[in-house]
């Protein structure tokens, strides 16, 4: 039998897409992508902890919560450091594997995410629906708010740090991978999930329409966000100003 698993991610890291992939492959329970944010089946559970900060009763609703073993997809950068921590003693006592999904362009990852507001298109679907009015000038489009984008930048690097302290003693290591690693060569990127499917204890062979998963996965998904960015005032000096940003960060996270 394979491992459960939490994908310990952030926002616009290809992260859904990897998730689904897993899942169908998984044997173990499924749940709603990113469990416990706002409207979500588990929605409830962070808004409650932030009114009391009681991470024992926290830890007996997870405790319950997760008896089954669902597998996870979570973006930690929505959830504080307690919380965050409380999830991850209480997945490692039931038996998870984590897993930790990144981007190594930080610029990136945020023009994506600042994208995503800006039009409103979180997937490849709602892009395919609401590019075409932007690439044809009938949508216009305000400016990246850089504020946001500077803020973000900041909590995720805080994030990114407590979870690398949070992972640093765990048996097994987490396995860490990087969007550009999996999406940018689909050979490159076979292989790389293959070697997370052996890590979990999944075996690909036991899935008939493993092909068929993989290659969607690989060349069928994806929503090539900056392919409106001409549309965006100011764009790429934005973007400069965020890659100066970033050039000043030390990286948390290696591969693998």
């Amino acid at each position: 039998m394979s491992d459960p698993y939490v994908i310990w991610t952030m926002r616009r890291t290809g992260g859904t897409t990897l998730a689904t992939l897993l899942s169908l492959l998984s044997e173990h329970p499924r749940v709603q992508h990113e469990p416990f944010n706002k409207g979500r089946k588990f929605g409830d559970v962070y808004p409650a902890f932030l009114e009391t900060g009681d991470t024992t009763a926290l830890r007996g609703t997870l405790l319950d919560l997760l008896a089954d073993r669902p597998v996870i997809k979570h973006c930690h950068e929505l959830m504080n450091h307690a919380f965050n921590s409380t999830l991850m003693q209480v997945t490692t006592e039931l038996g998870y594997r984590h897993i930790v999904l990144d981007r190594r362009s930080e610029t990136d990852r945020l023009l994506s995410l600042e994208l995503a507001q800006l039009t409103g298109a979180w997937g490849g679907d709602a892009a395919a629906k609401l590019y075409p009015a932007i690439e044809a000038g009938e949508v216009t489009l305000d400016p990246i708010n850089m504020k946001h984008a500077s803020y973000q930048m900041e909590l995720c690097q805080t994030r990114r740090a407590q979870l690398a302290a949070m992972t640093a003693q765990a048996d097994p290591a987490p396995f860490v991978i990087y969007f550009e690693d999996v999406y940018t060569d689909p050979e490159r990127g076979r292989a790389l999930i293959e070697r997370l499917l052996a890590f979990l204890g999944i075996d690909p062979q036991a899935h008939p329409d493993y092909e068929n998963l993989m290659e969607d996965a690989l060349l069928r998904r994806g929503q090539n966000s900056f392919r409106i960015a001409t549309a965006v005032p100011g764009f790429a000096k934005d973007r400069a100003r965020l890659q100066a940003m970033e050039a000043k960060k030390p990286k948390i996270f290696v591969s693998s």
